[in-house]
């Protein structure tokens, strides 16, 4: 039986640290390259929350940070940021496409979904989603 990209079973980041690795993997697809300084104005926080998410990501060995230099996302850092990118740009679409929710709510609300939301109901939604409207979130 083939693994389903949505599927995960390695150990959970907390809600915070989830939003930061989005926060980075959003940010590198923008730029390529980020900093710290980039991170704090797009989450809205410190910059030593920054540094303390940051090496709490990079012990989890999903970023490197040279001394000095832009944060770079691991390939496993680069997949579970993508993933978790995923998940918001599904829910949300739920959300506001089949439960007619308004696209700030479901945005605001998908954010906080995203992070408890198990992988297999994930892929539920998105297969879902595909059959009923043919998207691919």
């Amino acid at each position: 039986m083939q693994q389903n990209k949505f599927y995960d079973s390695e150990k959970k980041l907390s809600p915070s640290r989830e939003e930061y690795l989005k926060a980075i993997y959003k940010l590198s697809q923008r730029t390529g390259l980020v900093r710290s300084i980039d991170i704090a104005v797009y989450l809205g926080v410190s910059k030593p929350s920054v540094h303390s998410a940051v090496t709490a990501l990079q012990e989890e060995g999903l970023v490197i940070k040279p001394l000095g230099g832009e944060i770079q996302l691991t390939e496993e850092g680069r997949k579970k940021g993508e993933l978790i990118t995923a998940k918001f740009r599904i829910i949300r679409q739920f959300l506001s496409s089949c439960c007619n929710v308004s696209e700030p709510t479901a945005s605001a609300d998908a954010c906080k979904m995203e992070h408890i939301i198990s992988d297999e109901s994930i892929f539920a939604l998105k297969k879902y989603l595909d059959l009923e409207h043919g998207d691919n979130p």
